[in-house]
């Protein structure tokens, strides 16, 4: 009897392990696969791809020649992560506590009537605001003309106009929860309007995100290249062929015979970038009229040597 006993009682267990399982929702499941980890690894990757990508981008480098490591890309991400961050959770903070001190000022000796003017104001300006996302995303002409160019440049004018969009879809939030109010039963179709709400704040932060690690990798690169290339590597170039290149600063020398094969010597590059196969190289002084990138192939026609920075 006993062992029948506990084979049934084994048997009534593994049904309702079972019946757990197939009880759990798609987001459960989904968890075991897109783990907390994997997401954010995936995030910093994306973000350290777009801000490098500007960065190379603003000297007309393709990072696809460059052939980047995914360490590379995730080092770079702080960068286009902080500052976006840092004003997200600022902004949450303060939203937080606007949140509170309106919702205890309705529940002090608040009318129904008062109650539902507050939530349709907050309604009516949440939708507005949410609106606007589809000029932020699909960015027509007028909307560049008229708005985008009013706002200061960088990261305001690519990050302002979003960060509207996730302000609307929070208030409509808040005039979900004022309309029901804290005491009432949660109703199923309020609740999946939150949760799209919801879905609708994240994918504009992380549209914003992108948008700033856009900008951010552009206005890194253009500070270098103000402060004549920061960073860059100074290296001495011998080749068997002069080198032409139009930059001021940048010269090559025939030193004879006696220095064959490789008998032309170029000074005033340095190394911006190094792919397997190519050298991008700059001028050591940055040109009055704007960038240049030359490019030379790594091969036997050239031969680098690294100098390094000058002290003293």
């Amino acid at each position: 009897m006993s062992a029948d006993k506990a084979e049934g009682a084994e048997g009534a267990e593994g049904a309702g392990g079972a019946e757990e399982a197939r009880d759990k929702s798609f987001l459960e499941k989904a968890a075991y696969v897109l783990t907390p980890g994997s997401v954010v690894i995936g995030l910093l990757y994306y973000l350290g791809n777009r801000y490098r990508s500007a960065y190379y981008s603003y000297f007309g480098i393709s990072t696809r020649e460059l052939e980047l490591t995914m360490q590379e890309y995730l080092l770079e991400s702080p960068a286009a992560l902080f500052l976006p961050l840092w004003i997200m959770l600022v902004a949450g903070l303060a939203g937080m506590l606007l949140f509170r001190s309106v919702e205890r000022w309705l529940a002090e000796d608040t009318t129904l009537r008062r109650r539902r003017l507050v939530t349709r104001a907050v309604a009516v300006l949440g939708a507005v605001l949410l609106l606007i996302s589809f000029p932020v995303l699909l960015e027509p002409r007028w909307w560049q003309r008229t708005v985008q160019q009013g706002l200061p440049g960088g990261w305001p004018r690519e990050f302002l106009p979003p960060s509207a969009v996730a302000v609307g879809a929070l208030l409509l939030m808040l005039a979900l929860y004022l309309r029901r109010g804290p005491g009432r039963r949660r109703e199923r179709f309020w609740s999946i309007a939150e949760g799209l709400l919801l879905a609708a704040v994240v994918m504009i932060v992380f549209f914003s995100m992108a948008r700033y690690a856009h900008v951010a990798g552009m206005s890194r690169a253009q500070h270098d290249a103000e402060l004549d290339y920061r960073g860059a590597t100074p290296v001495l170039i011998h080749a068997r062929a002069p080198i032409h290149a139009s930059a001021p600063f940048v010269a090559c020398e025939d030193r004879g015979r006696a220095h064959t094969p490789y008998r032309f010597q170029c000074v005033g590059f340095q190394i911006l970038a190094k792919s397997s196969t190519r050298y991008f190289l700059v001028p050591h002084k940055r040109p009055g009229d704007g960038d240049i990138t030359l490019v030379l192939r790594d091969d036997d026609n050239i031969r680098v040597e690294v100098l390094g920075v000058a002290r003293g």
